[in-house]
């Protein structure tokens, strides 16, 4: 709730991704799908597509003591894993860009 109100957002074509420094020790991230991607089955397939790429980008990209929301677009079910993965590292390097000039003013 947070991220959405007052933190920085990066929409691509499959997923929309949110953050906010929260000051936390490590980073933290979260998963969503609403109802518009599609019935349970779908909600979920989007999820566990998000979640491994996350796990392949924050392994590299994770800013300590942010917060990640990802939300997913009807359209991640059927992109190509290389394009979602290739989407969500571009929102992280756009979003830590954001968060770290932030953070120096």
């Amino acid at each position: 709730m947070r991220a959405s109100q007052s933190g920085f957002c990066y929409r691509s074509g499959s997923v929309v991704v949110q953050c906010i420094f929260s000051g936390a020790e490590n980073y933290r991230v979260g998963f969503t799908a609403s109802r518009r991607v599609g019935n349970a089955v779908a909600r979920n397939r989007c999820k566990r597509r998000m979640r491994a790429a996350a796990d392949i980008v924050f392994r590299d990209l994770g800013f300590a003591g942010t917060d990640y929301v990802l939300i997913a677009k009807k359209s991640v079910r059927s992109v190509k894993w290389d394009n979602l993965v290739g989407e969500v590292t571009a929102a992280v390097r756009y979003l830590n860009n954001k968060v770290s000039k932030c953070r120096e003013s």
